[in-house]
């Protein structure tokens, strides 16, 4: 080969490897840029994940609150229900001692 061959041949290869470190940075740039995106993606399903999870969290601690509220609300009827009961279990007992009272009052003046 002479030098100009051999020159010529230099300049190709020279070439094809600069072709092929562009192609590489390109898929580089590819590849890095498929990541970022995967990433993101990731970082979104997970930030979704988590809303929904921290939602149904927020709305089993809501059922809860209601369902005590509701059994203390009961509790409290049924407090006020017995309580009613009692008082007019009693009216008959108290409307008999006032006029007990009242008769002995009355009585008592008219001597």
């Amino acid at each position: 080969m002479d030098k100009a061959a051999l020159l010529q041949a230099i300049k190709e290869a020279e070439a094809e490897a600069a072709a092929q470190v562009e192609e590489a940075r390109g898929r580089k740039q590819q590849a890095v840029a498929a990541g970022e995106a995967e990433a993101e993606r990731i970082r979104k399903e997970g930030h979704a994940a988590a809303d929904k999870d921290a939602a149904e969290q927020v709305a089993k601690a809501r059922e809860r609150i209601d369902a005590e509220k509701a059994e203390k609300l009961a509790q409290g009827r049924v407090r006020v229900r017995r309580k009613r009961d009692q008082a007019e279990a009693r009216v008959k007992d108290v409307a008999d001692y006032l006029v007990g009272e009242f008769e002995r009052a009355a009585n008592a003046g008219f001597r």
